[in-house]
Parts: structure tokens; sequence; C-alpha cells
């Protein structure tokens, strides 16, 4: 299968009927001074007055300094990195969510933003996972490992979220025991996960198209994709502060499950994410649950800090 990609639709009626908008919002390629399509143009430029943010003689069809300008006045008004004034999938989809009714609050509020300073805490729990898993993987190649003595709260993790059982204990249907065969793919996804979280290119986007309730969204390949219930935002009269809701640890294992889709291209198959919440999880198969990227949320979370404070 070759990577897949994530399609980013921008959704208020002003945008309907341009493609290139669209294609701009996926940044294939986006919108820069000196821009041949001047419908497109226009409609950038309407939608940035329509937001409060002036663009010197107004709609006038052509990307210039001006408008250049308009833009990076809005990436320093969100908080957003700051370019040479280029239009693409933060800035378009920003305008979209603000089109379509919501007014977020000034500064680094948005989905992405927020996660970017979480990155370290995602990738604490990676790196805990990984040391836990390559310290098995050490001691079954030495033929050293204890089963019986073994770190309680390593075999719990085990059973509990990948369905692997020490040799010699009692082993249901769905479960396996614990080898270098089946604790291998768990290293391999987790070195993987670790290179995604580390790699600005393919965490942490601010979209706000995917939908005002999606959390999340990636394909094998990446990038990851964060949504509006990560983000913080006013909608008169009304305040919505997701961020209340969805603390760290969450936005950590939404990150580290999105992380999974973009190195393991068979996480995205049917059947195979089931949330830990699920009843079918309990039944998952190990084969199949290598594959779930909600157990290596899970798991990096319970090796993390021993499953002893409340999550959130």
């Amino acid at each position: 299968m070759g990577k897949s990609k994530i399609t980013v639709s921008l959704l208020a009626n002003h945008w309907v009927g341009n493609a290139r908008i669209q294609r701009a919002a996926n940044n294939n390629p986006p919108l820069l001074e000196g821009e041949s399509d001047h419908a497109a143009v226009k409609l950038l430029q309407e939608a940035l007055i329509g937001s409060g943010f002036s663009v010197g003689r107004g709609a006038d069809v052509f990307f210039g300094p001006r408008t250049a300008a308009a833009v990076i006045a809005m990436e320093r008004h969100f908080g957003f990195p700051v370019d040479a004034g280029i239009a693409g999938r933060e800035v378009l989809g920003a305008l979209d969510l603000t089109l379509r009714g919501w007014a977020p609050q000034v500064g680094a509020f948005w989905g992405g933003l927020i996660a970017k300073t979480i990155v370290p805490l995602a990738q604490r729990k990676v790196n805990v996972a990984r040391s836990a898993l390559d310290d098995i993987r050490t001691m079954l190649s030495f033929g050293s490992f204890d089963f019986v003595t073994a770190d309680g709260v390593t075999m719990v993790a085990l059973t509990t979220y990948f369905k692997l059982v020490p040799p010699g204990g009692t082993k249901q249907l769905f479960e396996e025991f614990i080898t270098i065969a089946t604790i291998d793919p768990l290293i391999a996804n987790y070195r993987g996960l670790a290179q995604t979280l580390a790699n600005d290119k393919t965490t942490c986007y601010s979209i706000c198209t995917l939908g005002l309730d999606v959390a999340a969204k990636a394909v094998f390949g990446g990038p990851i994709l964060i949504g509006p219930p990560c983000s913080a935002f006013k909608l008169a009269p009304v305040t919505v502060t997701n961020i209340d809701k969805t603390g760290p640890n969450s936005i950590a294992a939404i990150m580290m499950h999105e992380g999974i889709h973009v190195v393991d291209i068979a996480s995205g198959q049917e059947g195979i994410p089931i949330s830990e919440f699920e009843v079918a999880y309990e039944t998952q198969t190990a084969e199949k649950v290598r594959h779930n990227p909600s157990a290596y949320a899970t798991f990096a979370a319970h090796m993390e800090d021993g499953n002893n404070r409340p999550r959130d």
C-alpha cells in the first residue's frame, strides 16, 4: 500500500467552488506573493478583512506586500509561527473557522500550538515504555529473564494492553507469550513514534477543518493533525476552553495514538483501532493489538506513572 494522505477541506460557504483555495489549504501549494489565481487571492483578502485584518487597498485581487502583511498580522494575532506571509494550512484553516462563527482568543490557543507544549510529556512516556521493553528484550536475549520476580508494573501492563503473558503463565485464546518475536514489533513502533514526535514536520499542526468535534487525525506517513477539541476557543457569548477538559496527559495520549497511525500502516485497518474503554478491547488478539494505537498510548502512560495518578 502507498502512503495515504489526509485531505483538508475548507467548509465555509465563502470558499465554495474555488479549487485553488482548497489546494492551498493542503499546502499544494499555499498562497503567497505573486499568486496568479486572482479569484483565490480575492477570497483570501475578503476573509482576512472580514476577520479583522486590514489589507491596504482592500480586496484588489493582487497578492502583494499588503496582503502578505495582513497574513503576518493574523499569524501573530493567533500565535502562529510567523513566515513571509504565506497562506496555507493554518492560516486558511483559521480563517475558515472564524468565517463559521468561531472567535479564537488572541495568542497560542490553537490545538497544534498547545500540543507542541505537550510534546516533552509524550516523549517522556514513550521513552519510559521503550526502556522497559528494551530491558525485557535484553534479558530475553541472554536467557536471564526471571518472569517470576520481574517488575510487576511491566508484567501487568504487557498483559493488560498487549495481551502478552510470561511463559508458564495462563494464556487465554487471544493472548501470546512474551518472546523476542512479540516484543520487537512494539519496540519498533515506539522507536518510530519517538522519531515522529521529534519531527516538527510530522506532528502538531493546528487544523480546524477536520470538523469542530474532531480532536485529531493521522494516516500512515503523517502528518498528525490536531483539531479544535484540543484547543481553547471563545464562541460568543459562551466561553469554550477545551484545554480545561482535555488535560496534558490526555493530549499526550492523543498524540501517541495518532503517531502510531503515522508509523504503522496496519494500525488503520478496520477492526484494529479499538479504545481501551470498549468491551471488544478485552478480547482483541495479541496479533492485532500490536497494531492498536490505543495499546501504545495506554501502555506508555501506565509505565510512566504506574497507573497510580488519575488520568485527565
